[in-house]
Order: C-alpha cells, then sequence, then structure tokens
C-alpha cells in the first residue's frame, strides 16, 4: 500500500482512532506523521508505538484546539515549512454526547452550550481542516493527495438521543462528499468514514461513565470495532492504492440492512 515517503497529518492523533492510523502509517513507511490532539497526554505513548513499528518514520505532535480556525492554519502551515510537502490528512478529532436520561423529550436535554461545542468541534473542525489542508494542497507538485474526514454511522439510526453528535457527523458525511467534487479537478481527493462503535477513550463518554452500561451491552451480543479496524480503511483512502476513489462514505462495522 504506498503510503511510502509520504507525509500525513492526523488530527486527534493522541489516542483511540488517530493513533491507529499514525502507527499503521508508520508501520507501511510514511517519512512523516504530524499528528494534533487538544490534549497532550498520549503523545509520548503514540512517539513510543510508532517507533516500535517504524524508527524511520518522523513523528511530530502539536497540542491544537480544532475548533479554533486561526490554530488550525497555523499548524497545517507548519507542517509544509518543516517538511515542504503534505500528502495526505485524517481528520478524526471529535467529541462524544452522553445518552440522554429520558426523564422528559431528550431534545430537552439538549443545551446551547452543549450543541455549541459540539458543533464546534465534530463539524466546523472538519471545516477548518479541511479547507486548510486545500490551501496548502492545491500549491504543491502535482500528484495523489487525500483527505479523509471521520463521520459515524449513529446518524443511520435516527434514534431520538444525542442530537448535536448525531447531527454534525450527517453533516460532515454530507461535507465531505461535496468537497470532494470540488477539489478532484485539482488532484486532491476527499472520502469520508463512518465507524460503528470503536473501542476508544472517549467510548465511556456515551454513557455517562458507566462502565457496568458498556459491559452490559456487551453481553447482549453488541460488539466495538478496533481503532485499528477503522484504521485500515482510513489508510487505504489516503494511500494510492484508492487514487480513483474519491467521494465516497465508506462504513465500518455493522451496518443497518
Amino acid at each position: 500500500m504506498s503510503v511510502e515517503g509520504r507525509v500525513f497529518a492526523v488530527t486527534g492523533g493522541g489516542s483511540g482512532m488517530g493513533a491507529a492510523i499514525c502507527r499503521l502509517l508508520a508501520e507501511r513507511g510514511a517519512r512523516a506523521v504530524c499528528a494534533a490532539d487538544i490534549s497532550p497526554t498520549g503523545f509520548a505513548a503514540l512517539k513510543e508505538s510508532v517507533a516500535k513499528v517504524n524508527p524511520s518514520t518522523e513523528v511530530h505532535c502539536t497540542p491544537l484546539d480544532v475548533a479554533k480556525s486561526t490554530a488550525v492554519d497555523e499548524w497545517i502551515q507548519s507542517i509544509i515549512k518543516t517538511f515542504g510537502d503534505l500528502h495526505g490528512a485524517a481528520n478524526v478529532a471529535g467529541l462524544p454526547q452522553a445518552i440522554g436520561m429520558r426523564k422528559a423529550p431528550n431534545i430537552l436535554e439538549e443545551t446551547d452550550k452543549m450543541w455549541s461545542r459540539i458543533m464546534g468541534v465534530n463539524l466546523s473542525d472538519v471545516f477548518y481542516c479541511t479547507r486548510a489542508e486545500i490551501s496548502v494542497m492545491k500549491d504543491l507538485s502535482p500528484g495523489d493527495r487525500a483527505i479523509v474526514n471521520i463521520s459515524s454511522m449513529a446518524p443511520l439510526k435516527h434514534d431520538p438521543d444525542i442530537y448535536a453528535y448525531r447531527t454534525s457527523k450527517a453533516a460532515c458525511a454530507h461535507f465531505s462528499q461535496s468537497v470532494a467534487k470540488d477539489t478532484h479537478p485539482f488532484g486532491i481527493r476527499v472520502n469520508c468514514v463512518s465507524p460503528a462503535s470503536t473501542q476508544t477513550p472517549m467510548m465511556k463518554e456515551f454513557v455517562g461513565g458507566n462502565l457496568a452500561q458498556l459491559e452490559d451491552w456487551k453481553t447482549r451480543g453488541w460488539q466495538m470495532l478496533d481503532p485499528e479496524d477503522v484504521a485500515r480503511i482510513v489508510v487505504w483512502l489516503l494511500s494510492e492504492d484508492s487514487k480513483s476513489v474519491f467521494g465516497v462514505k465508506i462504513n465500518v462495522g455493522a451496518a443497518l440492512p
């Protein structure tokens, strides 16, 4: 899978899916992975894990709030300044939302603050990152360049819950597929991946920290993906092996019938 010698940016790279994507890119021979995350606590472990699979891959870690457009622009520009190139990007950073208590119509549990923050991270960040990445990619030497945005299969279920999360992820998919038509003539592919429930650090936040709830669901046959399951699809979309694929939304995990 051709990512060898190439430079990639990954938001949410400090843990979960983002870290798994960084590791797999390194394993496949990437020249550099530039990971950004609002929390730097996972950076040391990320660098250590990447060094184990490929010590030749450079790892640059940047604390970043992707909901701030100026900070995103500066981060992408710093990648170009350091490496002179950006072949691909995975925009993974996101916020979960706790399932409602159902003591009243769940829409009444959605606060202005909750809605704004989740939209700011799950949707505005995808816009900010995609725009910043395209702004530099269009001026680089011709070649296959790719962006992958992470949506979710949650919107497909239309459950009356976690409205901000589901809406932001549905909008992410629509945005990605629309931008794909805009940028493909310029040699920039944009695609979207929609994972089912995945075993990441933020999974417990969907149940308000109630790990017993997760275990109960598992005993009833509910299966979760591993981050590596998602990473394999994302890295394929970032690689030249998928150079004819753009504007798709790939579901990963158990889909609806």
